[in-house]
């Protein structure tokens, strides 16, 4: 991750290998199995991270709230990083890179069969290959970014904006326009390339994505599969409707 490129990426949440493939083929950077949302089960993650990988994109998976086991677990199957969400705390955040980094740096176990992907070397080559990116999702962990961003281990943020704004009491279809979620994202911003770590944002629209780039956000993902899938089916079955109508 020390190129300066922006990384692109996108989530998927249909639990399919097959998705996968298409995803990768097109040329995301990242694509991010969504553990916590959807009904993806880990055999299937497991399959779903290895077609990714040999497609050439990196798979990451997000894991439930508060759950170091998770973190280790998804790592073992192949992933190469971990979003983590809500994390408020430097204590969560401390449990989740012991789980993340072999030791010295953690406390993570060694097991797996990544050494049959990846080489013998798999766990010298771990603590610095994979990611963990903890979500700064509540005001709460916003205030407390330092110490959690100064953490060895943690490798960057996640920021989910809509989350964000519900923990500010902010309406969520309005937020972009208020002063207080802007500066506490610009914070989450400042706090983590002072930390030399990477700062990476969720965005909705191509121009959410260029303006989250303009924020100083260094891996930003633009929506999901299931939004292609419908959002583009909606559109062209409203098109199809207007020709069969005769309009």
């Amino acid at each position: 991750m020390s190129d300066a490129r922006i990384k692109i990426g996108i989530w998927q949440n249909i639990p399919q290998p097959m998705v996968s493939r298409y995803l990768a083929q097109m040329g995301w950077d990242w694509i991010i199995l969504d553990l916590q949302h959807f009904p993806m089960n880990w055999e299937t993650a497991y399959e779903c991270i290895h077609t990714i990988r040999t497609c050439g994109a990196r798979p990451l998976v997000r894991t439930a709230i508060g759950a170091p086991a998770e973190v280790e677990k998804a790592l073992d199957l192949g992933a190469g990083g971990v979003v983590v969400p809500m994390v408020n705390t430097v204590e969560t955040a401390r449990a989740l890179a012991r789980a993340a980094k072999y030791p010295p740096l953690g406390g993570r176990s060694l097991g797996g069969d990544n050494f049959l992907h990846y080489g013998a070397d798999y766990p010298e080559k771990a603590t610095t290959d994979t990611l963990l990116l903890v979500q700064l999702e509540h005001i709460e962990g916003v205030n407390k970014a330092e110490g959690i961003l100064g953490l060895p281990g943690v490798d960057g943020c996640f920021v989910g904006p809509v989350d964000l704004a519900l923990s500010m009491g902010i309406d969520r279809h309005t937020y972009e326009q208020h002063p207080e979620h802007r500066a506490a994202m610009r914070r989450i911003v400042e706090v983590t390339l002072a930390a030399a770590k990477l700062p990476c944002c969720n965005t909705y629209s191509p121009e959410d994505f260029a303006a989250k780039r303009e924020a100083g956000f260094r891996a930003i993902t633009l929506r999901s599969d299931m939004d292609l899938l419908v959002g583009g089916g909606r559109e062209l079955l409203g098109r199809l409707e207007k020709i069969a109508a005769g309009r």
